[in-house]
């Protein structure tokens, strides 16, 4: 497959510096808030994060996240192959994660021997889509957990306070694999301030007491919707208790606002801006933040993988002590976006991939 580069043009002041963008998707899905049919391909990835120095990419497929049953749903064999051949068009690389559906599947087998034939960089689990929650499928998800742990694979949750994708319920799992880097997409997606500040504490103590190895990514903390002020809070909280090691940046590429390369650019500035702001007349601090949340952790994370022991009967051998001190090294991420928002007014949102020739 290859991508089509585009134009570089109008820099804003992030631009310049290389980022890891952990939450990207393709596949299709039902956008049940705006009534229509989402499809998303590499091509709208790659012409939104392009312009804006993004390097690497985490990309997940949709269509193995719908709920059993709907027009859209691909068994975990099926959807794989949407993802199994991602590449790169030169200057972004497209990294694969497998989309899992525990609670649909009741094993790991067919995840097992999709982990043993192909590449992939972690685990992708979004209990709200599958409709599968984790509380009422606690042990499933854990099996797979179990599995990503024997073969160095992250796993990341859609997270918000739902019902389904719960962070209390994937902090209780995480506390299970206290070796295991687990993210939260968009931390609690939309909560309110209280709830948000209450999810950041719960975070805080599970990794500061040793028991997890958690990170979250900030896709959606964004100035949209009058939300700015909400969401450099947020950003502030997680600084102050979680710090710069463990947070992830993340968009939610191409969904809604993200699949606008103007958009996503205004988001990382945003970012930047707030980042900056907390480490005030901290220059070298701030410089050291933004390149850890915009790249370095993600790499450390998913690529470089030094938390991965390569024995996981050593690992379930550490004591709290030690896994605190693992925990303490390693890097952030993030739960996000449970909502497919696309374009006003199109009944059917296509974004055929023009620009992509397959090998």
């Amino acid at each position: 497959m290859k991508i089509q580069s585009v134009q570089f043009y109008n820099p804003s002041f992030t631009s310049s510096r290389r980022k890891f963008d952990v939450q990207g998707h393709i596949g299709s899905t039902y956008d049940g808030l705006w009534k229509r049919d989402a499809h998303y391909t590499p091509q709208n990835i790659i012409d939104t994060v392009e312009t804006n120095n993004v390097q690497k990419v985490l990309v997940s497929t949709l269509s193995g996240l719908n709920p059993q049953g709907s027009n859209f749903f691909k068994s975990e064999q099926n959807a794989a192959e949407e993802v199994i051949n991602l590449t790169s068009n030169g200057k972004v690389t497209l990294y694969p994660l497998l989309s899992c559906q525990p609670g649909i599947s009741q094993n790991t087998d067919t995840v097992k021997k999709l982990i043993e034939n192909n590449k992939f960089y972690g685990l992708k689990f979004h209990p709200t889509m599958t409709d599968k929650s984790v509380k009422d499928n606690f042990q499933i998800y854990s099996d797979y957990m179990t599995l990503a742990e024997q073969k160095g694979l992250p796993c990341v949750f859609h997270s918000i306070t739902d019902g389904k994708s719960d962070p209390h319920q994937i902090i209780k799992l995480a506390e299970e694999h206290p070796i295991l880097p687990v993210v939260l997409y968009h931390v609690d997606l939309m909560s309110t301030p209280e709830q948000m500040s209450k999810t950041i504490d719960e975070i805080s103590s599970s990794v500061s007491s040793g028991k997890s190895n958690l990170f979250v990514d900030i896709s959606w903390l964004t100035d949209f919707d009058g939300k700015g002020e909400q969401s450099k809070n947020t950003i502030r909280q997680l600084l102050e208790k979680l710090g710069m090691d463990r947070i992830l940046f993340g968009s939610d590429a191409p969904i809604g606002e993200m699949g606008d390369k103007e958009k996503y650019r205004q988001f990382t500035d945003f970012v930047e801006n707030t980042v900056k702001d907390f480490y005030k007349g901290k220059p070298e601090d701030a410089e050291k933040a933004l390149d850890k949340i915009f790249y370095d952790n993600a790499e450390e994370v998913f690529v470089n993988k030094k938390w991965f022991s390569g024995s996981f009967g050593r690992a379930k051998k550490l004591s709290g002590k030690t896994i605190g001190l693992i925990a303490a090294g390693v890097i952030v991420a993030a739960a996000v976006a449970a909502k497919i928002i696309s374009n006003h007014g199109k009944k059917d949102i296509d974004n055929r991939p023009s620009n992509i020739k397959r090998h």
